[in-house]
Formats: C-alpha cells, sequence, structure tokens
C-alpha cells in the first residue's frame, strides 16, 4: 500500500522550507549587519592598522591674467536732427562753390554728404558705455569672461583672483 498524496505533502513543504532558510542563511547578513559580523569574525590582530585622517586639501582660488577688455556700448536711436542740420551746413557750403547749374550740382551733393555726416556724428555722439567685458587667461589655461559695469583697477595684464563671477585684483 503506498502513503496517500496527503502524507507526502507535509514532509515536502517541512523539507523544501528548511532548504529555503538554509540557502538564505547561507548568504549571509547584508549592509551595516554583514560589516560589523564581518569585523567581529576578523581578529583586532589581524586587522589593517587604520590610517591617520588626513585634512581635505584646500580647493584653490582659480588666478589669472586679463587678456582682453571689450567696451560694451548701447546706442539710442538717431532723431534725424543730425541729418538735417548736417544737410543744411553741407547745402550751404556747396553754395559757395561755383556758379549757374555746378552751384545747383555742389549744393545738392553738399546737402547730401553734410546729411550722412551729420547722421554719423549723431550717431556716434548718442553711444553710451554700459558695460565692459573682461577675458581673463586663467593659470590651468581655461579662459573665461566676465561682465562688469565699471572697470576699477582692471587693465589688460593686470593678475586677478576668481572668486565666482567676481574678479579681485592681486
Amino acid at each position: 500500500m503506498s502513503p496517500s498524496p496527503r502524507t507526502w505533502s507535509a514532509p515536502l513543504v517541512a523539507a523544501a522550507a528548511a532548504a529555503c532558510a538554509f540557502t538564505l542563511a547561507a548568504c549571509g547578513p547584508e549592509g551595516e549587519a554583514a560589516s560589523a559580523t564581518a569585523k567581529a569574525a576578523v581578529p583586532q590582530s589581524a586587522r589593517p592598522a587604520a590610517a591617520p585622517a588626513r585634512p581635505a586639501p584646500a580647493v584653490a582660488t582659480p588666478t589669472g591674467v586679463v587678456t582682453a577688455i571689450e567696451t560694451l556700448t548701447r546706442t539710442a536711436e538717431p532723431s534725424g536732427a543730425g541729418a538735417v542740420v548736417g544737410g543744411l551746413l553741407g547745402a550751404a557750403v556747396g553754395n559757395q562753390i561755383g556758379g549757374g547749374d555746378g552751384r545747383k550740382v555742389a549744393t545738392a551733393a553738399g546737402a547730401v554728404g553734410g546729411a550722412v555726416v551729420g547722421h554719423r556724428v549723431e550717431k556716434e555722439r548718442s553711444r553710451t558705455v554700459v558695460g565692459y567685458r573682461v577675458q581673463v587667461r586663467l593659470d590651468d589655461g581655461a579662459v573665461r569672461s566676465f561682465q562688469r559695469s565699471h572697470l576699477g583697477d582692471l587693465a589688460v595684464g593686470t593678475r586677478v583672483r576668481v572668486s565666482g563671477e567676481t574678479l579681485i585684483t592681486v
């Protein structure tokens, strides 16, 4: 007479559970428990001596030399007054030259030339400095650019220390 399937299942379940428990136990603990267990298993004399604590290296502040300074400007829209005044002055000067039809041509040419010059003069006079772009070559070879509203004592060739976005003369 063979044993019933019910009698075999209880011993099989118990054997499978025991096999799983032994397998998991063989893996050992992980994380902090594993390191504590491993340290406890190694005798104190077999462990290497702890290295003396070294202070963290100081972070060096980059330094470099100013290699270029570019003036940043803004030009206001010309009003046209420069062209008008220049045209009138040019026409007056042109009118002094020659006579007859030559005088008319000289007056027209003087008016056009004066208007162009007057426009350029007005444009140049309306230009305002809004800041400076300072280029620095760092000691490690890198090149960085900084925008400043004023130069202070910076000039090409000045040695500087970089602190964030600030340049400090060394």
